[in-house]
């Protein structure tokens, strides 16, 4: 007989799949949780393993199945494709392209091909339904509760998950390892915030503190080096950019936040942080000096093969320039990125990172326009933030092909298509010229009133 949490979550997850087939958003909401919960490395998910179950496939054949019968809960859109989803497009021809014109399509190259074109998949749906007020919540909440559970992992973890005083193995493929789950949580960090400050009910709030202390303990545990600095550029562009609207109520929280999260780390911590300042340690580290090496190797890889090596081709083909590093990641989203999809999928790749900026821009300058202005500042903050948390992170670790990643770059078009809809539908209802005596808030501002 199961034992109580496997027949739980195997209730839930078919409850999600079949509910995804009238509304398909809760098949996005199903894979979200299925992707950080990640059933197989646990011992309550290992029945459902052996029975059969792929977790991810069967929530996405149900997302489909709701795309298909559920077709009238699927929002519209306008315009119904957009430049940066072109560019999505782009870069995944890019990819194909070099299946072919790259260094070889071995398993390891056709596997990392399938999973990138598969992640853009997703990508592109999301980008559809994540576009009303509701589904985005969901979304949010997805990754709240995902990152709950992954939290409270961490937190009970038995010792000989821990590798040099590091936490490792637990989370899906992408966040397996300490560097990619410290860096994967601690952008999640402000989606949680959002949810804080956007839930109408105190037992939310309450739930996305408890998700959030949990969060930021995982990311002590993980001591990555990639995720600090992350976190760092992070404070500081909320303190930048704290909406002008309840903005001391925002800035007493992230101080707060701040003190709570100094008490939960220790002196191992802080003293793996100090290397980051110290150039002898920095110099004798292995780590720091292997990614050095990387980049420079990189240097030459790009100058040989200007239109790429091929996904999934990075830890093979520095191989012939120093046998030292073959079979190693770059450890650098940026790095992989040029190295594997060349100079044109590496500028594609910038313009979608400038475009995600943009959206988010274009959506605070409408938010006093939309049904819920406080709530869209928020909305729009708490993305920024993640978006450069996760940025400066990827270039410690490599996130080019990781899909929380890719759910940071999108979801500010969803919050922009959301913010469009609702300014269409105000503008339906209300006057032009009373909508736009409205107040139109300063977010963006706050830069240079800061400095």
């Amino acid at each position: 007989m199961w034992p109580l949490k496997t027949v739980l979550y195997f209730a839930v997850f078919w409850a999600f799949c079949l509910a995804s087939v009238v509304n398909p958003i809760w098949g996005v909401v199903n894979y979200i949780v299925a992707y950080q919960l990640h059933p197989p490395v646990h011992w309550w998910g290992l029945p459902l393993v052996a029975i059969g179950m792929r977790f991810s496939m069967l929530a996405t054949l149900f997302l489909v199945l709701g795309l298909i019968f559920g077709r009238k809960k699927v929002p519209q859109i306008r315009p119904s494709f957009s430049l940066w989803e072109a560019g999505v497009f782009g870069i995944v021809a890019i990819g194909a392209l070099n299946t072919v014109v790259g260094i070889g399509f071995d398993a390891i190259a056709q596997s990392a091909f399938e999973k990138f074109w598969k992640l853009q998949v997703f990508v592109f749906v999301l980008a559809r339904l994540a576009t009303t007020r509701r589904n985005l919540n969901l979304v949010i909440w997805a990754i709240v509760f995902g990152c709950a559970f992954l939290g409270y992992d961490a937190f009970t973890a038995p010792r000989w998950r821990f590798n040099l005083g590091r936490l490792n193995a637990f989370g899906g493929p992408d966040i397996a390892t300490s560097s990619g789950a410290s860096a994967h949580l601690a952008a999640m960090l402000p989606i949680i915030g959002i949810a804080f400050l956007t839930a109408k009910h105190r037992m939310w709030k309450i739930f996305a503190a408890v998700s959030g202390a949990l969060t930021i303990n995982a990311v002590f545990l993980c001591r990555g080096r990639a995720a600090f600095l992350g976190i760092l550029v992070g404070g500081l562009t909320a303190l930048l950019l704290a909406p002008r609207t309840k903005r001391f109520r925002v800035l007493i929280l992230l101080v707060i936040g701040f003190l709570c999260s100094f008490r939960l780390s220790d002196d191992v911590y802080w003293q793996r942080m100090a290397t980051l300042t110290n150039r002898q340690e920095l110099a004798k580290d292995y780590a720091v000096e292997a990614r050095m090496g990387m980049l420079k190797e990189s240097f030459r890889i790009l100058a040989d093969y200007p239109t790429g090596v091929g996904l999934g081709n990075f830890p093979m083909a520095i191989g012939p320039y120093n046998p030292e590093y073959w079979n190693r990641s770059s450890h650098n989203t940026f790095v992989t990125c040029f190295v594997e999809l060349g100079i044109f999928g590496g500028m594609l790749f910038l313009a979608l990172l400038g475009g995600s900026l943009w959206l988010l821009y274009r959506t605070s300058r409408i938010a006093h326009l939309t049904e819920d202005p406080l709530g869209t500042k928020y909305l729009t903050y708490g993305l920024i933030v993640s978006f450069a948390t996760y940025v400066v992170a990827g270039l410690g670790t490599e996130r080019f092909s990781c899909e929380s990643f890719w759910w940071v770059l999108v979801l500010p078009l969803c919050a922009n298509r959301m913010a469009m809809r609702e300014v269409r539908e105000v503008r339906a209802t209300v006057p032009v010229r009373s909508a736009d005596a409205i107040e139109e808030p300063a977010l963006w501002g706050n830069v240079a009133h800061a400095v």
